[in-house]
């Protein structure tokens, strides 16, 4: 018997190869965000981009949860040829999803005053005010791509998707320099370039994805039906999209502000630390937002497969899927291991021996939890398109909050072991969170095959 299966393998491939490019263009924003304003700016500069990204991703990621509810809709609603509930989704979501952008907007503006009484160094903080404060604006545009991104990949069609964000990622790191540094007719702006940078190239993927979309036969039919006249909504459909986004932002919150967390609790012991955590979390996250294509082919695979009432198939297809996402992070918790004194020099200079030292260690545990996280990460996909969301939640915060947190600021703090005992925790903490995750698809599956 063969360890993967030819057509189930070739089917999540093609919706996932897209997607990862996509989540290669979206992390790499962060990524050389990292590079460049570590070379150019140094150590100081690199904790302040990595102190704004831990408040801004634990706000971001509450809006983004709530615009997953619109994949597996979609994707049950075209196995069946319903054009007026796709169209429905799209108007929905639209809604739900900028008016969450609006609100947590305010609330990262209006909260910001609070970092000053967080623990961390002062020194470092006019800077991640800075660039937090453009950040927050770039949520918004974010929100609308997000919408449209979501509803084109509910239907299939990934690839419009990657377009526009490897072409804004590239304006992104173009900016990010010019910006920074000063050149041409711009001024020198320091870290505030960085965010400006990425709130520009957010407004590009928004406009560039619209007109992709409007040219793509799959999806043009919903660009052009689009609207927002008050007769079509429906309050139904709003809980229903709320009862599905919620529980699934509240699962990102719990992920993402776990490690904005590790984060803060590194910033409690040193600069340093918080640094090189930076560092190693950068890297942990690439391979990560390549996975979640793993998680983004699982949830329109099995929401077909819902639609079709086919149980036993969407079994197999989310066995399949952990299959190829435990063979995907083992190359690359490989690569962690072999590049662990090279890969953290490319976010500091070769001077910053203490930083890199550090960082080259915390890849070591890196490598070593990838497994776990591209596992759980696809479970959760498989979940999805069950629109199984509330459980998932609970798993993602019991992992993260009542293990993680404690555990790695026992380690980090009490301990007195830094940076290190933290990414013992959050190693700890995606294993938990990866068996429970699991069980609960094979549970579940198991049971609507004995109901059919």
């Amino acid at each position: 018997m063969k360890f993967l299966n030819k057509n189930y393998t070739k089917e999540a491939l093609t919706l996932a190869l897209p997607v990862m490019l996509t989540q290669v263009g979206q992390v790499s924003v962060n990524l050389f965000d990292n590079i460049i304003v570590g070379n150019l700016l140094g150590p100081d500069a690199l904790a302040s981009v990595a102190l704004g990204n831990a408040v801004f991703f634990s706000m971001f990621v509450l809006a983004l949860g709530f615009s997953f509810a619109i994949p597996p809709l979609v994707s049950e609603a075209n196995s069946k040829g319903d054009h007026k509930t796709i169209n429905s989704v799209f108007s929905h979501g639209f809604v739900i999803n900028v008016s969450v952008g609006f609100i947590l907007m305010m609330v990262l503006l209006l909260g910001m005053p609070l970092l000053y009484k967080s623990g961390q160094p002062m020194k470092i903080l006019p800077d991640t005010v800075d660039f937090l404060s453009i950040m927050a604006i770039s949520i918004v545009p974010f929100m609308v791509f997000q919408t449209l991104r979501e509803v084109s990949e509910g239907l299939g069609y990934t690839i419009g998707v990657t377009k526009a964000t490897i072409i804004a990622n590239v304006i992104n790191i173009v900016l990010n320099y010019v910006f920074i540094k000063g050149l041409w007719i711009f001024p020198e702006m320091g870290v505030k370039g960085s965010a400006m940078a990425g709130l520009i190239a957010r407004v590009f993927m928004v406009v560039f994805l619209y007109f992709v979309m409007i040219k793509e036969p799959k999806t043009r039919q919903y660009i052009k039906d689009f609207t927002l006249k008050i007769s079509i909504f429906s309050k139904k459909m709003f809980e229903k999209m709320i009862r599905l986004g919620f529980p699934t932002a509240m699962q990102m919150f719990f992920e993402v502000t776990a490690f904005g967390g590790a984060t803060f609790i590194c910033g409690i012991v040193s600069a340093r630390d918080i640094a090189s955590h930076q560092i190693a979390l950068t890297m942990a996250s690439f391979t990560f937002n390549l996975c979640i294509g793993f998680s983004v082919a699982s949830t329109v695979m099995i929401g077909r497969k819902l639609g079709e009432q086919n149980f036993v198939e969407l079994r197999k297809i989310g066995i399949n899927n952990l299959k190829i996402a435990f063979l995907f992070m083992l190359f690359c918790g490989m690569v962690f291991i072999i590049g662990k004194d090279v890969l953290p020099g490319m976010f500091a200079e070769n001077k910053e021996i203490e930083v890199l030292q550090l960082a080259s260690k915390l890849m070591i545990i890196a490598a070593l939890f990838q497994l776990s996280d591209g596992i759980q990460v696809t479970a959760l996909g498989m979940l999805r398109g069950l629109q199984d969301v509330k459980i998932p939640s609970i798993i993602t915060f019991i992992a993260y909050w009542l293990i993680t947190i404690p555990l790695g600021y026992f380690l980090c703090v009490t301990m007195k072991m830094g940076a290190f005992g933290m990414w013992i925790a959050l190693g700890l903490g995606l294993t938990v969170s990866a068996c429970m995750l699991v069980k609960r698809f094979l549970n579940m599956s198991a049971r609507r095959i004995k109901n059919e």
